[in-house]
């Protein structure tokens, strides 16, 4: 006479017994792989959907970000047309060609261009790189002190 566990002589029981070794999900070893494969494409997804929504949030502010480069540079340019400022005049219109150059790029540029333009830059210097954040952090952190 057979166990209940193992469905035999049970009236109505669709259960059969799992030959041994088998396992106790039916595919489980390939639904792991799948779920494990479906999870990375979802990431993926999300990634690349997130990834679109920031570069169209930085698209957005750019022409902000240009419009205050090129307050920037018009200032420069009176402030150099000023007879006192004869003696730094080389230094503030070398300043106000490179802002320019960065005001057409980030205006006619995209932002995979742009940001594939700062990775090279800092593959290049990186040097350069470090010592301007720690600059700019050193500058922050006195700004946000006062």
């Amino acid at each position: 006479m057979g166990s209940v566990l193992e469905g035999s002589n049970v009236q109505g029981s669709s259960f059969t017994q799992r030959p041994e070794g088998a396992s106790r999900i039916p595919g489980d070893e390939h639904s792991a792989g799948g779920i494990a494969q479906a999870g990375k494409e979802q990431v993926k997804h999300l990634g690349g959907v997130a990834k679109g929504r920031v570069y169209q949030r930085v698209d957005s502010r750019k022409g902000e970000l240009v419009k205050g480069i090129q307050g920037l540079v018009s200032t420069l340019e009176n402030a150099s047309n000023n007879e006192e400022a004869a003696m730094v005049r080389p230094l503030i219109t070398s300043a106000v060609g490179l802002l320019r150059r960065t005001s057409d790029r980030l205006e006619n540029g995209t932002t995979e261009e742009l940001i594939a333009d700062v990775q090279d830059q800092v593959r290049q210097r990186p040097a350069l790189f470090v010592a301007g954040c720690a600059a700019i952090g050193f500058a922050l952190g006195r700004f946000i002190k006062v």
